[in-house]
């Protein structure tokens, strides 16, 4: 007769404390792309400090936005999330060239696209 003991441990998931980094740079990567029309692709926003290492980043307290060369065309194209994630999905609704641009603790960041 064998005897079993099944332990049961909690798995903890502790937030680091953000507001301990300073910020010193963002970048959107990828750095740039080119997409084709109807397609959709992943944008992510990285931390640094002041000596180039990678910080954790607060999802909550990042925005994204887009922008594209007519200005007078209005917006045309999508971003899912707009905000609150490290990463947005970006679709392009024409031809052309855009920007996505990644905003987190007063810095800024874009990535250039071209949609064929």
């Amino acid at each position: 007769m064998g005897m079993f003991i099944i332990l049961i441990s909690g798995c903890t998931f502790v937030a680091p404390d953000y507001d301990i980094y300073t910020v010193s740079y963002i970048r959107v990567t990828p750095y740039s792309a080119t997409m084709q029309l109807g397609s959709s692709k992943k944008f992510t926003l990285l931390a640094y400090d002041s000596e180039n290492n990678l910080i954790p980043v607060d999802p909550s307290g990042v925005e994204w936005q887009a922008s594209y060369e007519c200005w007078v065309c209005g917006k045309v194209w999508k971003l899912n999330p707009k905000s609150g994630s490290i990463t947005t999905y970006f679709t392009p609704e024409r031809t052309g060239r855009y920007y996505v641009w990644g905003h987190y603790k007063g810095k800024s960041d874009d990535s250039r696209v071209d949609v064929e």
